[in-house]
């Protein structure tokens, strides 16, 4: 083989290369940018044309609860709330009072002191009446003693919600429900509780602050 014979081999493999990437790789490139862009079109035509943004929740409104539209300026359920939680009436406490040993008093009912019994809390005398056990002052801290009886604490109000609001007069008439919500003694005694129905009056408007004029709830223990 002549000198030149080698030259033209040694120039002929690095020219192929040269030419295989400077014509054939630019198409196939430019065949793989168009199918892409291809998808790309197609995708973005089948995507929805709607874009507004939506929110769901899986949490609908309190069901029978007043809506804000029908309050009066100046009152708001949150200030409802306040007022009738803070209220002596709606505070006061449901208590059982269980009669001590040769009291006079006679209890009505008799099945919470029969259930304060099976708990352990308190023992029944002989003849007559009951008395604190140890375990008592383990589990009834407000439990407080009286002349004639042991006061047992079973529970408070919880306000639940307003319901109803009429107005009129200058005063708004406001309905709602509350539950008792027992303590350790009250579960004891019993366990499932019904929504209540209460009414309130609140008198204002204007320059004065909305303030309770009267409460009306009931003292079942159910």
């Amino acid at each position: 083989m002549t000198d030149g014979s080698r030259v033209l081999k040694t120039v002929a493999v690095p020219l192929g290369i040269a030419l295989v990437f400077l014509f054939v790789v630019p198409k196939t490139c430019q065949k793989m940018l168009g199918s892409r862009k291809l998808l790309a079109t197609t995708a973005s035509t089948a995507a929805p044309t709607d874009t507004a943004l939506h929110i769901s929740s899986d949490t609908p409104s309190a069901a029978g609860a007043a809506p804000s539209s029908a309050y009066p300026a100046g009152l708001d359920a949150q200030r409802v709330q306040y007022e009738i939680e803070i209220n002596q009436r709606f505070a006061d406490p449901m208590s059982y009072r269980l009669p001590k040993p040769g009291a006079v008093i006679v209890a009505l009912d008799t099945a919470p002191a029969e259930a304060l019994v099976r708990a352990g809390w308190f023992e029944q005398a002989a003849g007559g009446g009951y008395t604190p056990t140890h375990e008592a002052a383990l589990h009834l801290p407000a439990m407080r003693e009286e002349p004639q009886a042991w006061r047992v604490p079973l529970g408070a109000r919880k306000f639940v919600r307003v319901t109803s609001i009429d107005l009129g007069d200058g005063k708004a008439r406001v309905g709602f429900t509350w539950q008792w919500e027992p303590n350790e003694a009250g579960r004891a005694v019993r366990s499932v509780f019904e929504l209540h129905q209460g009414t309130a009056e609140f008198a204002g408007g204007g320059e004065h602050a909305w303030d309770l004029n009267s409460l009306t709830v009931d003292s079942d223990w159910r």
